[in-house]
C-alpha cells in the first residue's frame, strides 16, 4: 500500500465519524437503536466516499490506476 492511499483511508474514516456524529446530532434522538442504524449507515457512506474519491483521484492521475498496481 502506498502513502496516498493511507491518507485517503484516514480521510474516509474522519469523514465517517463526522458524518455519523452530525446525523446523531441532527436527529436529536440518542437511543441505542438510532446509534446502531446511524453507525451502519455511516460505515456505508464512508466506504462509498472512499471509493468515489479513489476513482476520482485515479481519473485525475493523482493515484496509480488499480489495474496498473495488479499488473506488477
Amino acid at each position: 500500500m502506498n502513502r496516498p492511499l493511507i491518507s485517503l483511508k484516514a480521510g474516509a474514516i474522519i469523514f465517517t465519524v463526522l458524518w455519523t456524529a452530525w446525523m446523531m446530532w441532527w436527529s436529536g434522538t440518542y437511543s441505542s437503536a438510532n446509534l446502531a442504524i446511524l453507525t451502519v449507515c455511516g460505515a456505508i457512506v464512508g466506504y462509498v466516499w472512499y471509493r468515489a474519491m479513489r476513482w476520482q483521484f485515479e481519473r485525475m492521475g493523482m493515484l496509480p490506476r488499480s489495474d496498473d498496481a495488479s499488473a506488477k
